[in-house]
């Protein structure tokens, strides 16, 4: 079932589309996200021109009325123009965000972000290269006729 809102000049849309990619990268990478539970937005026209896609930790007044520990956002025009393999990069960079952690004294779950080992994840490096980064600030750019300066302010 899609979900989808409308607020002032941004529509958020629940993506099956996005879960079903995460799924799969979850699986195939073999990642260690649970008991995380995540929803996927697509942001349209996007969550800002500079920001293709973003991992949020849900708050305890999100946790209580969305039952998620995470949101992944993706800007949705952004998202329509991306080819396979960059679609995939972006989900992935996205899914090595989310880091739950167990306290030990009380074995409750802690939902945590997990910073960049570098300016990248290591990770995503070694599989694709750095390249990917400038191919979707490329698009971002092309997209929306961003300046230099604007594109070097693109965050994932």
């Amino acid at each position: 079932m899609s979900k989808s809102i409308k607020n002032s000049n941004k529509e958020f849309q629940v993506s099956q589309e996005l879960e079903t990619l995460a799924e799969k990268i979850i699986k195939d990478e073999g990642m260690e996200i649970y008991p995380s539970e995540i929803s996927y937005l697509l942001v349209y026209p996007n969550i800002s021109k500079t920001v293709a896609g973003r991992c949020i930790r849900t708050g305890k007044e999100l946790k209580f009325f969305s039952g998620k520990d995470y949101l992944i956002e993706i800007s949705g025009e952004l998202w329509d123009t991306l080819d396979a393999s960059a679609r995939k990069i972006l989900m992935e960079h996205e899914l090595r965000h989310i880091m739950p952690v167990m306290n030990n004294k009380t074995g409750e779950w802690k939902f945590e972000l997990r910073n960049h080992d570098i300016m990248e994840f290591s990770s995503i490096i070694k599989k694709y290269g750095i390249n990917w980064i400038d191919k979707v600030k490329l698009s971002i750019s092309s997209l929306y006729d961003l300046t230099p300066k604007d594109e070097s302010k693109i965050t994932f």
